[in-house]
């Protein structure tokens, strides 16, 4: 097994658009990563949030993306509006506890979602996410605890 440091900017086939420099495990040092998947730009936030969020866009204001996988589970520190409004993600995924201790999703996220127009799928509601795809072309699936293959 190698293993090979990955830096800001490489290409693994994933781009690392945060964190900029070592530091602490902690959620304002998450890791960020984008990428291209069967047609559809990716952008998978962790559990980063509003600072790191705009350390983001300074390093790349044009920046967008297709699907954008919300950071730190939709909590009220993340998603911040403006960076939700420059991203224009057609879709977003939300990554939380059906019934969690802390809320998530937060209110005033989802109200963000609503004001951009950002239709949402969340694990609460339909269970696993998954997105399936060969070569340009995939397919979103979903399945709740409990359901049968058919």
């Amino acid at each position: 097994m190698v293993v090979q440091a990955i830096k800001l900017g490489s290409r693994v086939p994933l781009v690392v658009r945060h964190p900029y420099e070592a530091a602490p495990a902690e959620n304002g040092n998450s890791l960020a990563l984008q990428g291209d998947f069967g047609g559809l730009n990716f952008l998978f936030m962790g559990d980063l949030d509003q600072a790191g969020e705009q350390k983001i866009l300074g390093d790349d204001p044009q920046l967008r993306t297709d699907v954008l996988k919300l950071g730190h589970h939709g909590s009220k520190t993340a998603s911040a509006p403006a960076f939700i409004a420059q991203l224009r993600p057609r879709l977003a995924v939300i990554s939380a506890g059906r019934r969690n201790r802390y809320g998530h999703p937060h209110a005033d996220t989802l109200a963000t979602l609503r004001a951009t127009h950002t239709p949402a799928v969340s694990t609460q509601t339909a269970g696993m996410i998954r997105y399936r795809y060969t070569g340009a072309h995939g397919v979103w699936q979903t399945k709740l605890k409990g359901e049968r293959d058919s």
